[in-house]
């Protein structure tokens, strides 16, 4: 049971470059910590190797000034967003905190997180990890509209209008009907999981192979709908993996299959899941899977994907995309990537 009075811990990985609009934005977000409605809370910001004398200023200020509320971890190497996470974590764990939020440097937490979250882990043993939707902004705080949210983002979003993930086994709804439901920034987990499953050491989609592994013990994936967090978009770019890697769909196509088995591994072991159920569910993680691929643009990926998953089934693979919720457009192109010899 998780005590009212016990300080939970706000996670923020730092790789700042020093700009005047990027420390603007992480000054705001440190802000909207401090007007969290619960103040029991502690801010751990991992500085990942930023190597900019404005920044260590503007880090070492925010310090001085929040004293006990700030902890800063300078890290001499870059390790990526993930990896800089679990040092935060391992320090929180360290320090007794019951739990974590997940907030990146520029993304707003609405007032009401902490204690939104802190009154569902203290209601619910069984909650293990408890998240939210989200409203997206541009650089200057101001609502992006629909049209010019990119696609992967508005997946998500649609994926909070109906039919959300949450409950026991989580992470099967998730692989097959949703492939990424829960944003970082509006993430928080108990301690304990956290430490035991850390981010894995990639830099792209690190956060769904985390989620898999979260959702694949037992306990459950809880939604709250009254709090909605901001995710900041610049000049509409979805995100810096997304837009400075060109593989970025190759690369998440990997990690996350790599994720999926971990989780997969998880829940035989706990007994959540039979060796006999695990085909049909990789069947429709593979699908699903291939379907945000394709909305990316990785017609190669996604086709590889629905080979994969006609070598189990190529009947169930065909109900599997006649079941997506999604455009016929998508589903037409999925279906005509079933390999000849097996239509």
């Amino acid at each position: 049971m998780v005590k009212m009075n016990e300080k939970a811990a706000f996670i923020m990985p730092a790789k700042l470059s020093g700009r005047e609009l990027e420390l603007c934005h992480f000054m705001r977000t440190v802000a909207a910590i401090q007007q969290q409605t619960d103040q029991d809370w502690i801010l751990i910001i991992v500085d990942d190797c930023s190597n900019n004398d404005r920044v260590s200023a503007v880090l070492d200020e925010t310090e001085e000034r929040l004293k006990e509320r700030v902890h800063i971890i300078r890290l001499r190497k870059n390790v990526g967003t993930g990896m800089a996470r679990n040092t935060a974590v391992s320090y929180a764990n360290e320090i007794g905190a019951p739990f974590v939020l997940y907030n990146d440097s520029d993304d707003l937490p609405d007032p009401r997180w902490l204690e939104t979250v802190r009154k569902t882990f203290a209601e619910d043993d069984q909650a293990n990890v408890v998240y939210s939707s989200f409203d997206v902004i541009d650089e200057n705080d101001d609502p992006v509209p629909w049209e010019s949210i990119c696609m992967p983002v508005r997946e998500i979003l649609m994926g909070h209008q109906k039919d959300v993930s949450e409950g026991e086994n989580a992470w099967i709804h998730i692989a097959v009907k949703k492939n990424y439901t829960n944003l970082t920034s509006c993430t928080a987990v108990r301690t304990w999981l956290a430490v035991r499953e850390p981010f894995p050491a990639q830099t792209i989609s690190e956060d769904t192979h985390a989620w898999f592994r979260y959702g694949a013990y037992p306990g459950k994936f809880v939604y709250v709908r009254n709090i909605k967090n901001r995710y900041r978009i610049c000049s509409g770019r979805e995100s810096r993996s997304r837009s400075q890697n060109a593989d970025f769909y190759q690369v998440k196509s990997s990690v996350d299959q790599d994720g999926f088995e971990k989780a997969a591994a998880l829940a035989l072991q706990f007994g959540t899941i039979t060796p006999e159920e695990l085909p049909q569910i990789r069947l429709a993680f593979f699908v699903r899977l291939g379907l945000s691929l394709l909305y990316g643009g990785y017609e190669k990926g996604a086709a590889e994907l629905i080979a994969s998953a006609c070598r189990i089934s190529k009947e169930k693979t065909l109900v599997c995309i006649e079941r997506l919720d999604c455009d016929s457009f998508y589903q037409s192109k999925l279906k005509q990537m079933i390999p000849l010899q097996q239509q």
